[in-house]
């Protein structure tokens, strides 16, 4: 299994091009406004090193659990632990640790069969992409949306050709890509991209259907960041959660990027591109992580939440107890229930056993409504407090250190205490680190309806049909 120190020199200097306010970063794992995620990455490939519970044995070798294709309900629980130990590491607050396409890549080479209608070589090129990054444990992120340019017209129709990544020439040893996607999450530390679609093509986008891994070193693929809220995190007292889990968010340019035919999952076939998510069960797994994922930023959250509440000496109060019980506890609980019966319940689609799709599909749908309801609630526990704290240097001045430790103290924390707990309250609710995890929380896998359409789609309604026949039957 790979050491954290491997992924980082994989990842140092390797020619990558990343242009961050215009200008190119030399070395992604010092600069400010990467190294804090980095660090997180690299801590958690070695923590995982022995740890049989989130491994396995395959030829010979000990692999991530993060690669496990799930045959059975102990592949299931192996994958919730593995999911749980990335998810632990970062407290919940990175959506796309490596664990997350590597639930899809494992997906994709588990059900081969999906991609060899078009062909035993797109079936070939997926296993031996998903072997490679298996034995290396690569760091895969992806980029599957397109830019918003025009988004009541297909990929082809768009006010010029090539807004949309496609095939702009075919070559005898692969094809060449250009255009641009939005949004890779995590790309800029990562070893690969796979570049597809998860919205569906329509007739015509033939030289947009296409699915593709890269090295995020290959020539012509460019990165263009966002701004790091860790380069204006002014300590790591003042901004704890900015100023370490930060993962970027990227636009992807294509500048005619040549990929080999041995990376090409799918060439100019619409149909496969649409269907390689959901056929596969990528889809269960990819969201069933992060479901898992935001399962333990609500234990963070109820940890914070009730820490506060003792410190304020508000834990006692029963209506401080009903609020934290019914905007917290309920949701925390309801969650890992979700997970659990998700696990519960399988559902097997030839061979591969999934954790249930409509559980998956409920869990998501209702995740992006309680995540609002859940900051509110942090935000009234914290009230006025989180208005005017002091930052790490008023500690240290002596002109304020006397005051700012006598008046913002707790009755059972000291004043740099409450205030660190604060501050950690406030990163995560109203810095713009905060309010970044809240627009991801809302639409990471896709818009309200759409999560809302798949659980529609997943759900048994048959079941319902039932009793309302019995229901009518003359008794």
């Amino acid at each position: 299994m790979r050491r954290g120190a491997d992924y980082i020199a994989g990842i140092r200097r390797d020619g990558r091009t990343i242009l961050l306010d215009g200008e190119p970063i030399d070395d992604v794992t010092t600069h400010p406004g990467f190294a804090g995620p980095t660090r997180v990455v690299a801590s958690l490939y070695d923590d995982a090193i022995g740890d049989a519970e989130i491994a396995y044995e395959d030829e010979g070798r000990s692999h991530s659990a993060m690669w496990l294709p799930p045959r059975s309900a102990e592949d299931l629980e192996r994958r919730r632990m593995v999911h749980r130990h990335w998810a632990e590491g970062c407290f919940g607050l990175m959506g796309r640790t490596p664990d997350h396409v590597a639930s899809i890549i494992t997906a994709f080479a588990a059900r081969r069969d999906v991609f060899d209608r078009a062909g035993t070589r797109y079936g070939d090129n997926v296993v031996s992409f998903y072997r490679q990054a298996r034995d290396n444990d690569w760091f895969v992120s992806y980029a599957v949306t397109p830019p918003q340019v025009d988004r009541s017209k297909p990929a082809h129709l768009q006010p010029e050709p090539f807004l949309y990544p496609g095939v702009a020439e075919e070559r005898d040893d692969g094809i060449v890509i250009r255009g641009a996607q939005m949004i890779a999450t995590s790309a800029a530390i990562s070893d690969y991209l796979f570049l597809s679609y998860i919205a569906p093509l329509q007739p015509g986008d033939e030289d947009y259907a296409i699915s593709v891994v890269m090295p995020l070193s290959a020539e012509g693929l460019r990165l263009y960041p966002r701004r790091p809220y860790a380069t204006i995190a002014t300590s790591t007292f003042d901004y704890p959660l900015s100023a370490r889990f930060d993962e970027s968010d990227n636009l992807v340019v294509l500048r005619d990027v040549f990929v080999p035919w041995e990376h090409v999952f799918v060439h100019r076939d619409i149909g496969l591109v649409n269907r390689q998510f959901h056929e596969t069960g990528a889809h269960v797994l990819a969201n069933y992580q992060a479901l898992i994922r935001f399962l333990v930023k609500l234990e963070f959250v109820s940890g914070l939440a009730i820490e506060l509440a003792d410190a304020h000496g508000l834990s006692a109060i029963p209506p401080v107890q009903a609020q934290l019980g019914g905007d917290i506890a309920a949701f925390c609980s309801a969650l890992e229930a979700i997970v659990l019966a998700a696990q519960a319940r399988p559902q097997t689609r030839n061979g591969l056993v999934l954790p249930a799709p409509s559980f998956v599909s409920a869990g998501v749908s209702l995740q992006r409504r309680w995540v609002v309801d859940l900051m509110r609630a942090l935000r009234e526990l914290g009230g006025g407090g989180f208005i005017a704290m002091p930052s790490a240097d008023s500690y240290e001045a002596a002109e304020t250190a006397e005051d700012v430790e006598r008046y913002y103290r707790s009755a059972t924390l000291s004043s740099r205490d409450r205030v660190q707990l604060l501050k950690l309250m406030w990163d995560l609710v109203g810095t713009e680190f905060a309010g970044r995890q809240l627009q991801y929380e809302m639409f990471y896998s896709a818009a309200q309806h759409i999560a809302d359409l798949q659980v529609f789609k997943s759900f048994d309604w048959e079941k319902g049909r039932v009793h309302v026949r019995r229901s009518m039957r003359p008794t």
